[in-house]
């Protein structure tokens, strides 16, 4: 842990051990990277990132052109122009980064296994580039567990593509049996007080549009209730949507909260009218941002969550704090 204080002035008066140890754990996190569009919120993330734990890219970390995505070498050769610019360079020369992908990353708009068959070729590519170092279960995937701040907290980085079927179709999918069960079985035997969940697209967000979530509505349906049934308190992170927000529900008195953030770099979109019912604030972003994530966890106290969208001046555009109760 970078930023570990201890917070005991009674201990350290009477000389005796200090049982409420404050540990800090901040994580950056964005999707939708397409630098040829827009490069403005780069200096500001620049700095955050020197007091960032880590930094979390949540998919459409490339746009793939079109084709690109049927050659390895035409798709490590699209991560070299986008990340070898010295700004990227920069910003991954600082915290610790890690990444989930999603459509663009993986292959041509909206793609699921049924639709494009070059997953093989992508994944190898996004492999290489971003060389994951957590337990992967699946060798032809990249979903997993990392283990962080001293066993406190745990990142699932799920795959939404490798895995998906149409909507439509018969016993539809967005992670698939393989993954869904290792999910399950990874949420019930962690002892962490937090989950933090990155998938590619909104969990919580009611809207039956794009590639929400909610247009499978028996899978959301399903891990909403692990979430909110597994120990710990579960904090979702997704992208995709052009346009960010924070989402809450509270099932079975357990509040879950979704940060959506996006887009880092490319065009925003802003979705204010749209029918979600979830979100705790007015509107959706309109312009790029990132996101930050703060957890403050202490051995015999409440913890807490911050969470917030921040513009390319580094002011919050939205933020949401709550107590994580012992």
């Amino acid at each position: 842990m970078k930023k570990t204080t201890i917070t005991c002035l009674a201990a350290l008066v009477l000389n005796t051990a200090c049982t409420n140890e404050e540990k800090v754990l901040t994580i950056g996190f964005g999707s939708c990277n397409e630098p040829n569009q827009t490069q403005h919120i780069l200096p500001n993330l620049n700095k955050a990132l020197d007091s960032l734990d880590h930094f979390i890219w949540l998919g459409d970390n490339i746009y793939l052109n079109n084709g690109e995505w049927n050659n390895y070498d035409s798709t490590i050769a699209r991560y070299n122009e986008v990340f070898d610019q010295p700004v990227f360079q920069e910003l991954l020369s600082k915290s610790n980064h890690l990444a989930i992908w999603d459509d663009h990353d993986a292959g041509p708009n909206d793609c699921d296994r049924s639709t494009f068959d070059g997953f093989p070729t992508t994944m190898r590519a996004f492999k290489d580039f971003w060389k994951p170092d957590y337990p992967q279960p699946n060798p032809d995937s990249y979903y997993g567990r990392k283990v962080i701040a001293e066993g406190e907290v745990d990142l699932y980085l799920l795959d939404n593509r490798s895995f998906r079927t149409h909507k439509d179709s018969a016993n539809a999918t967005v992670f698939g049996v393989e993954q869904l069960n290792w999910f399950q079985d990874a949420l019930n035997q962690s002892t962490a007080e937090v989950h933090i969940i990155c998938m590619g697209g909104q969990l919580l967000n009611t809207a039956k549009v794009f590639e929400n979530i909610s247009n499978y509505p028996k899978e959301r349906d399903m891990l909403l209730q692990w979430l909110s049934k597994a120990p710990g308190r579960p904090v979702v992170l997704t992208g995709d949507r052009h346009s960010g927000e924070i989402n809450k529900i509270v099932i079975d008195g357990k509040s879950i909260i979704e940060v959506c953030a996006s887009p880092l770099t490319a065009n925003a979109y802003p979705h204010h009218d749209e029918n979600n019912n979830t979100r705790i604030h007015q509107m959706t972003t309109d312009t790029q941002h990132y996101g930050l994530l703060q957890l403050k966890l202490f051995d015999a106290k409440d913890s807490e969550i911050k969470v917030g969208l921040y513009d390319s001046n580094g002011t919050a555009i939205f933020s949401h704090r709550e107590t994580i109760y012992k």
